[in-house]
């Protein structure tokens, strides 16, 4: 659990300064069992041996979102049930399983379907009967455990008793999107612990859930600019940005790998401010270094450009999505590393919040394993209406033309940044689509303005 504290300002003669402190508190998974006091079997022996069993159900409950292991044993290092008063005993001393008819005379064991029964495991080794690996829920909490004993008629009547222990514990809590509040937050093991839906879910689930019929999605910060994007679990496998990166650039802000993924370097200063006008003609090689446009509310879009909105609200309903973002050349996209003398490879910075990346061209994290792949989207007019719409919700938001300093194709084309340079040194890979195809793998000039969206490294 993460709290934030507000910012603290501190004052002295005319000067102000503020700086903001992460209060963060540490809560410690705690799990408890619940199972009858007792356990009753009546046995009225006979010759051949009478079986008679009864079961109790076992309820952990812990607050681990990671779940629990549950085990069985003796309370010591004798497994037999032994006489209130006399010195016979039932023992449990078999190998591998029996069912009701083979188990020995005089014998008793445990069982979890009400048909393989084991011998009960001593205290020093006991016998693991339940992991769950997810947040408990009814579903999963509670364990039915068959208890079972032979009697034939030679056995001493009375009461024969053993206290059995079962223990559980709580695996370490492990964050998913819905812990954290930032961006800069997300981890491969944040990732990985969100549960992934099925390629044919569509609707979103904002709580964390084992529903794989639904697809997770919340709402992160980007703790440069503080804009806050839906990012959802795929899938793929992986988590994505469900909105264009809007990260205006600056010539005097420098972005640190501290906050930025920047992993070649420490540190990228843009050489160009991110415009908010039209006009100005970019080079194609991108020779002038950084270029990005920040589009105005005329120019701003919702799914599919139908829609136009000057921004969107922000808490927001997770079905909408942002505004069309801001256009980069490659080379700021790729936060000054991918060069116009660079060819065939792939680079490893990007302008993306820290913890994610631009997709590459290839691989288990690219556009064409999430739509072709996983998602299994022709490039066609049905694949482009599917790719626009819930879980994948891309956009048609156009780009910023190099050549005359102009938007174009807003409403009628999306055009996506990859990691990739094409092998020839002008060009780098992007995701391409139109209302009637798509091509995740197309290959343009460096100079264009294309929008980016990160996927969680």
């Amino acid at each position: 659990m993460y709290f934030y504290s507000p910012i603290i300002k501190t004052h002295a003669d005319s000067d102000e300064d503020s700086d903001t402190t992460h209060v963060s508190v540490q809560v410690n998974p705690v799990v408890s069992i619940t199972v009858p006091s007792t356990l009753d079997i009546d046995i009225t022996p006979n010759a051949a041996g009478y079986f008679g069993e009864n079961d109790m159900d076992v309820i952990v409950n812990t607050n681990s979102n990671a779940g629990y292991t549950l085990y069985m044993s003796s309370e010591d290092e004798s497994t037999d049930m032994t006489h209130t008063t006399a010195s016979t005993k039932i023992t449990s001393n078999f190998s591998g399983t029996v069912t009701s008819d083979t188990m020995e005379k005089n014998t008793w064991g445990y069982s979890l379907d009400d048909s393989a029964f084991s011998k009960i495991p001593v205290l020093s080794n006991p016998a693991t009967i339940r992991e769950v690996n997810e947040a408990v829920s009814s579903s999963n909490n509670t364990t039915t455990v068959y208890f079972g004993a032979k009697a034939a008629n030679n056995l001493e009547f009375g009461t024969y008793s053993k206290v059995v222990l079962f223990t559980a514990t709580a695996h370490p809590s492990t964050q998913t999107i819905f812990d954290i509040t930032t961006m800069q937050e997300m981890t491969s093991a944040v990732c990985d612990a969100t549960t992934t839906p099925l390629a044919s879910a569509t609707e979103i689930i904002t709580s964390n859930s084992s529903d794989t019929s639904k697809v997770p999605r919340t709402v992160l910060t980007d703790t440069r600019d503080n804009k806050r994007y839906l990012v959802s679990k795929l899938a793929d496998g992986n988590c994505w940005m469900s909105q264009n990166l809007a990260l205006d650039l600056s010539t005097g802000t420098t972005l640190t790998n501290a906050k930025t993924d920047l992993n070649t370097k420490t540190s990228f200063t843009p050489e160009n401010t991110t415009q908010t006008t039209t006009g100005t003609t970019w080079t194609q090689t991108g020779t002038e270094g950084a270029r990005s446009y920040h589009p105005q509310s005329s120019e701003s879009y919702y799914q599919g450009g139908t829609t136009k909105s000057s921004a969107p609200s922000g808490s927001g309903d997770l079905n909408l999505w942002e505004s069309a973002g801001n256009y980069y050349n490659w080379y700021a996209a790729t936060a000054g590393s991918g060069t116009s003398s660079l060819a065939g490879s792939t680079v490893n910075d990007s302008i993306c919040p820290k913890g994610w990346k631009l997709p590459a061209n290839t691989g288990s994290d690219s556009y064409s394993n999430l739509i072709t792949t996983k998602y299994n989207i022709p490039s066609s007019t049905d694949g482009s209406t599917a790719l626009r719409a819930a879980p994948l919700n891309f956009i048609l938001s156009g780009d910023y033309y190099y050549g005359n300093g102009a938007m174009d194709y807003q409403g009628s084309y999306g055009f996506f940044w990859s990691s990739s340079a094409y092998s020839s040194a002008t060009y780098a890979y992007y995701l391409y689509f139109s209302s009637s195809a798509i091509n995740p793998q197309n290959y343009s000039s460096k100079g264009y303005g294309f929008s980016v969206r990160c996927v969680a490294r």
